[in-house]
């Protein structure tokens, strides 16, 4: 598993406007996390990925939704920008809610098999 939390710190700005949130979720995992992930049957099961999601990739979230909250009392952005930020932190907020159930784990994991 090769995991830079940073560069998906990054990738999240775009993934968060993504409108198929958990099929963009699914590609980020396999390019940049579970590489060596090509079935369900490999090495990395599907377990191994449930429990990236509901703890390293929450904190990573966690992390992106603090730089988001720091951001917005930027008072030199304009009302666009605001906007923007309360919408990514709104989605960061939907996502922890679904990283906790077990079928949303199923759909990014359906996805990661489409998508390999």
């Amino acid at each position: 598993m090769v995991c830079n939390k940073e560069l998906i710190n990054v990738l999240l700005n775009d993934i968060l406007l993504s409108p198929q949130l958990s099929f963009a979720i699914a590609r980020l995992l396999l390019e940049r996390v579970f590489v060596s992930w090509n079935r369900p049957e490999n090495m990395v099961g599907e377990n191994h990925i449930r429990r990236f999601l509901v703890v390293d990739f929450y904190q990573i979230l966690c992390k992106k939704k603090e730089e988001y909250l720091e951001a917005i009392h930027d008072y030199s952005k304009n009302a666009d920008d605001h906007l923007s930020l309360q919408n990514r932190i709104k989605k960061i907020n939907e996502i922890s809610l679904l990283l906790q159930k077990k079928e949303y784990h199923d759909e990014i994991i359906y996805f990661m098999n489409i998508l390999i």
